[in-house]
């Protein structure tokens, strides 16, 4: 059974390899991406809903050292 994530992963690298042929940098492909996941969230979530998330990516966007989750 094929997950969510790798659905979309793969659609996403075939869009980069045609965005690429057409000469369209990724991140515009990736700006474009951001703006329809937003309108199809609003469809189907409240605006609270769907700020709480893209507040969670923005927050974690760095790479960080969690020492809570250590072994």
């Amino acid at each position: 059974m094929t997950t969510p994530y790798e659905l979309v992963s793969r659609h996403v690298a075939a869009l980069l390899a045609e965005a690429q042929a057409a000469s369209i940098p990724p991140e515009t492909v990736a700006g474009t991406l951001i703006t329809e996941a937003v309108r199809i969230l609003k469809q189907h979530r409240k605006p609270d809903d769907i700020r709480s998330e893209l507040m969670f990516v923005i927050d974690n966007l760095e790479d960080r050292d969690y020492e809570f989750m250590r072994p």
